[in-house]
């Protein structure tokens, strides 16, 4: 997306272009979910545009003109879209589990709340897609540099990228105790990154942190599924058992109880959570053990490449 003769470039010139393919690239899967908001992966789609768009609206706040009333129709859907897909990702955990027939009922109860949750939700979020569409191409079409950053693009780029890969370097070695917290910094780096790939030959970097997001992910979705059972169970049972069942779960232990019917499968939804979430952190846990010094050591790569300017993803000298 970026040349390396754009890194020795303005920033305000270098940060229009970015933005501007994100908030095309927003626009057009935003219209495609609003055509067809039934379409597998459309929602998914729209949401990782609009992060991408927002992770260089904010990076580039002082070099790119783009109003706050945009910004807000931008942050409204992402804000919206978000719940959303933990619904999502709940209803298809759920969907694949396979149950014995006795244990059927109380995962198709589940299913119904959460799937009758989920298309409350879908109504809410595609009500604020018109408005996101409609800043993001308002934005497109005023969209203009502001001559306040002076330093070159890479320069200026590997400021940035040092101070958020810094997190990312003190807090891996924690996990899974910061889990949100890299998931949130691992995000921005890929997003910041992936304009940048070809031109830094960072590829390397960018398996390494898909690889990490896609095993915090899988922690996270469990957390959140684990948070939100013990109240899914209340809405179906009774409120009195909410806390049973959050205090069962937490001492890492399936509920016992077989009455009523629907409690059966209910167990086994639990027992299959906790397998679920001990396969997810043994995940996470090799990922950092297996990639966590070649991260680091990719991170401070691209930080002095941006800096520098003057070398090729390869080390090579770049001759004007």
């Amino acid at each position: 997306m970026l040349k390396l003769e754009e890194l020795a470039g303005s920033v305000s010139e270098g940060c229009v272009h970015v933005v501007r393919l994100r908030l095309q690239e927003f626009v057009q899967r935003g219209q495609a979910l609003l055509d067809a908001p039934e379409a597998e992966e459309a929602l998914h789609d729209a949401r990782v545009a609009i992060r991408r768009v927002r992770v260089w609206l904010k990076l580039a706040e002082e070099a790119v003109a783009v109003s706050q009333r945009d910004r807000h129709a931008l942050r409204g859907f992402a804000r919206e879209s978000s719940p959303l897909r933990d619904m999502e990702v709940q209803l298809a955990w759920l969907g694949g589990l396979s149950l014995n027939e006795d244990e059927a009922l109380g995962r198709e109860a589940l299913l119904s709340l959460l799937q009758t949750a989920f298309e409350r939700r879908r109504e809410q979020v595609l009500e604020t897609l018109p408005e996101a569409l409609h800043g993001a191409q308002h934005a497109l079409k005023s969209l203009r540099p502001q001559d306040t950053v002076e330093e070159p693009l890479g320069a200026w780029l590997a400021e940035h990228w040092m101070d958020v890969a810094a997190f990312m370097v003190e807090d891996v070695p924690h996990l899974p105790e910061n889990l949100h917290a890299v998931r949130l910094v691992g995000k921005q780096l890929r997003y910041l990154l992936e304009p940048m790939v070809d031109v830094l030959g960072a590829e390397d970097v960018m398996r390494v942190l898909r690889r990490g997001q896609d095993a915090l992910g899988r922690v996270n979705d469990v957390q959140v599924l684990r948070k939100a059972l013990p109240v899914h169970v209340g809405l179906l049972i009774g409120q009195q058992v909410e806390a049973d069942v959050r205090l069962a779960l937490e001492m890492e232990l399936a509920p016992t109880w077989t009455m009523p019917a629907v409690w059966t499968g209910l167990r086994a939804v639990s027992a299959h959570l906790l397998e679920e979430e001990s396969e997810a952190l043994a995940e996470l846990h090799g990922w950092r053990l297996a990639h966590a010094d070649a991260l680091v050591a990719g991170l401070q790569r691209i930080g002095v490449q941006l800096a520098g300017s003057g070398f090729d993803g390869f080390g090579n000298v770049f001759d004007d």
